[in-house]
């Protein structure tokens, strides 16, 4: 199932953008949260959008400039106030699985062991509201920048283990290292539930898809192996869309995928 991100349409309130979506071939979108909340957007608008168009949802939680496991309390308490906005979200707009970023360190990997319980009590009280709220929470693995704490399968299975409230995974092979096997990442990842597609370079993340480094054509078969999102993901606040355009070349014309 091919779904794109809400923010590669950042230009147009999300109502708007599951039409557009819709329009270039997709079957379904994942919502940003703030992607939602910068339009003021009305969910029930959304919920009517996707249902008239058949579009499904997911959902991506809130995750710029928050920290889950901050040693600054109230940080990290705002940053647990704005998923739980986001998961009451998506239960508004009828998105069942939501995305979040795990927390990082505030000072270095030394302070690991206090980093992780903070994380493991902000996350259960998350997955605990979502599963509330009827949603699951599915966790991303993040690029392995200086203080990023779960960037490896095992980390995430590690995490996921610590829980007391059923979690999955989100995959993402733009934040794999280009130096690492996607295959064996992906094989060693644990529940995953989604997946996020984008390319990347030495220097950029998130780039069009066949305008990076990644070896696409290598992994695209084995991310359709299962029945579950696969979302093209970017960010373009253009109104000619451009980039969510050099992504549909790639879908429609790449040898590795037949698409719309």
């Amino acid at each position: 199932m091919l779904y794109v991100s809400s923010t590669l349409m950042w230009a147009y309130p999300v109502e708007a953008a599951i039409l557009i979506a819709r329009q270039y071939g997709f079957s379904g979108m994942e919502v940003w949260a703030e992607h939602v909340w910068f339009h003021q957007s009305n969910p029930r608008e959304i919920q009517q959008a996707a249902k008239r168009v058949g579009m499904k949802l997911t959902l991506h939680a809130a995750s710029w400039d928050l920290n889950l496991c901050s040693l600054n309390h109230g940080i990290r308490q705002q940053s647990i106030t704005e998923v739980k906005r986001s998961i009451a979200l998506a239960a508004e707009i009828g998105a069942k699985s939501v995305t979040i970023h795990p927390g990082r360190f505030t000072l270095t990997s030394k302070n690991r062991g206090m980093h992780e319980s903070l994380l493991i009590e902000s996350v259960n009280e998350l997955a605990h509201e979502a599963q509330r709220q009827d949603c699951i929470l599915s966790i991303e693995h993040i690029e392995p920048l200086p203080k990023e704490m779960i960037v490896t399968p095992q980390d995430l299975n590690r995490l996921r283990a610590a829980l007391a409230y059923p979690t999955t995974a989100t995959f993402d092979i733009a934040h794999v290292p280009l130096s690492c096997s996607l295959t064996q990442f992906y094989r060693e990842l644990e529940g995953v539930d989604k997946i996020h597609v984008s390319d990347a370079t030495a220097s950029k993340l998130h780039v069009p898809l066949g305008t990076g480094e990644i070896d696409l054509e290598a992994i695209w078969p084995l991310l359709f192996e299962k029945d579950r999102p696969v979302v093209v993901e970017g960010f373009d606040d253009a109104r000619d869309l451009g980039v969510l355009k050099q992504n549909l070349l790639y879908l429609q014309h790449g040898d590795c995928v037949s698409f719309g």
